[in-house]
């Protein structure tokens, strides 16, 4: 990782000042913004012959992309262009990219950078793919009445948001998003763990938005005629509600996506759990994973900020949308109804005891959201401070948080049948006989009658420290947590070079240190 150093003023002063008065001259001064890549360094001299401060001899960020890549940065707006470099320099295509940048119509620009620079590093969507997600926005712009997409260009500085029709207290209202929810929550086109791709042809923005399977209702048709984007108001969904109970009582988008959740994904789970919005969709079947996918793919086609939650150590995830604020935002299994902005509902009205909860961004980082489903008494943050054998900081070592909850086993026993169905399909035919075929049939009846559900450990979330060697969490109180703190090689949660283990019976508000030592460390428990 590279570090950015910002040397906002390097200042020398002389405590009586040259002149002999008794005061402060400044002598010399350096602003400037740098980055320095990893091994090397960069200082600042005092030369006592001229009395000034002198600096190192500073690069181009840019200076090892091809000539292209350059190119096409001096187009892009100036706030993108620093992450921008360093997605381009981890490509391992960026003239295509670049080309991309330079060709496409001004109106996409900042859209279009956005999500290259904040893709996972090395890993951006193909440049076709990140064309027609944008074209496919702004055509939603034209199609949708409540929502309409802003362009601004401030002192040669391209951004752009969205400005929505809602119902407040029976008024009318126009509001406004941040640029950088409607950047990362509307535009960004990877809401999963999966690669960002065409499927059945198409993106899922565009697929979802435009397409419907007999018997199923159409997207675009239900959010056609649609006002507003919210009325403000916390409610809970019947099940197996009616289109015309939605436009009676919310008239919304956020009510019409739910309906449209609902209809089109009416079935429990089953067969191969997939993850991409598309296969979802036309599989018309899920739990909870499921419809958090497709009801965030559906928001932002429709254009509503939204985000997917995840309750890992509790076995539920859902999402929020945003309009002056995150708001709670779930469907539940086979058309069961759910819930708009109803954040007590885990906690307080289905008994869970919430660990930790976060969000999941497009660059595949998360961020903590705990605090906005448990109350202030029922929640403890805990600080870590890690350092090295010489009490100094430890930068970028990762804390995870084990819990003991639920786990799915659907998706592991759905590969482990589709697996003995393969290889019973390969087997020649002189070796299916009698006795085979029943062996066959009752390793079958043993696999379906494996739980479920079971109780496992698992991360619920998990962190790195900052510079000063820093990583905190927010915990519910009635969880017992097991925290594995890594530094070293962090690709895999197994295989970092050193570990360290802190047990906590129930959190408390306390900061704790970690001290790396060269040699192997124990188990500590503590608060038992």
């Amino acid at each position: 990782m590279k570090a950015l150093l910002i040397v906002i003023a390097c200042l020398l002063m002389f405590p009586y000042g040259i002149s002999g008065n008794f005061g402060k001259e400044i002598l010399s001064e350096i602003s400037l913004e740098i980055e320095i890549p990893p091994g090397d360094y960069f200082y600042v001299h005092f030369n006592s012959s001229t009395l000034r401060l002198e600096k190192g001899n500073l690069s181009p960020l840019s200076k090892d992309l091809p000539i292209d890549a350059k190119v096409a940065l001096t187009r892009v707006p100036r706030w993108l262009r620093l992450d921008l470099i360093r997605q381009l320099k981890e490509v391992e295509n960026p003239n295509d990219y670049a080309n991309l940048l330079m060709k496409v119509n001004e109106k996409y620009l900042d859209e279009i950078a956005f999500c290259i620079a904040h893709s996972p590093l090395g890993k951006v969507p193909s440049p076709e793919i990140l064309l027609d997600n944008v074209k496919t926005l702004y055509l939603s712009d034209d199609l949708l009445s409540y929502a309409n997409i802003l362009d601004y260009k401030v002192n040669g500085e391209r951004f752009s948001t969205i400005s929505y029709k809602v119902l407040k207290n029976g008024k009318n209202l126009t509001v406004k998003i941040p640029p950088l929810i409607y950047y990362w929550f509307v535009v960004h086109p990877k809401i999963t763990s999966g690669d960002v791709k065409r499927v059945y042809g198409k993106l899922w923005r565009d697929y979802l938005l435009f397409h419907n399977d007999i018997g199923y209702p159409l997207l675009i048709e239900k959010l056609s005629g649609i006002e507003y984007l919210w009325d403000y108001e916390a409610y809970y969904e019947p099940p197996h509600r009616t289109w015309k109970w939605c436009i009676e009582n919310h008239p919304t988008a956020i009510e019409a996506v739910s309906y449209w959740v609902g209809k089109s994904v009416p079935e429990n789970a089953y067969g191969s759990r997939p993850i991409q919005p598309n296969v979802i969709y036309h599989e018309h079947n899920g739990w909870c994973g499921e419809l958090r996918i497709i009801a965030v793919a559906g928001l932002r086609s429709a254009l509503v900020p939204a985000v997917g939650i995840s309750a890992v150590g509790e076995d539920h995830v859902w999402r929020e949308f945003y309009i002056d604020g995150w708001h709670e935002n779930d469907n539940w299994w086979a058309d069961g109804g759910g819930a708009v902005d109803k954040p007590d509902t885990y906690a307080y009205g289905w008994g869970r005891n919430l660990s930790a909860l976060f969000a999941w961004k497009g660059d595949d980082s998360i961020y903590e959201v705990t605090s906005r489903y448990l109350h202030e008494g029922d929640m403890k943050k805990v600080t870590f401070v890690v350092l090295d054998q010489n009490m100094e900081p430890v930068d970028g070592a990762r804390v995870m948080v084990i819990v003991k909850g639920p786990f799915d086993t659907t998706w592991y026993k759905n590969k482990l049948l589709e697996l003995l169905q393969k290889v019973w399909e390969e087997l020649p035919p002189l070796l299916k006989g009698r006795l085979m075929e029943s062996i066959y049939k009752w390793i079958i009846c043993m696999c379906n009658k494996l739980p479920n559900s079971t109780e496992w450990f698992k991360p619920c979330i998990w962190n790195y420290t900052d510079m000063r060697g820093e990583c905190s969490f927010t915990l519910g109180v009635n969880r017992s947590y097991l925290f594995v703190i890594q530094r070293g090689i962090l690709e895999n949660p197994l295989l970092a070079k050193q570990n360290r283990f802190y047990y906590m019976e129930k959190p408390r508000k306390k900061t704790i240190p970690i001290i790396f030592f060269t040699h192997r460390q124990k188990l500590k428990k503590t608060d038992l």
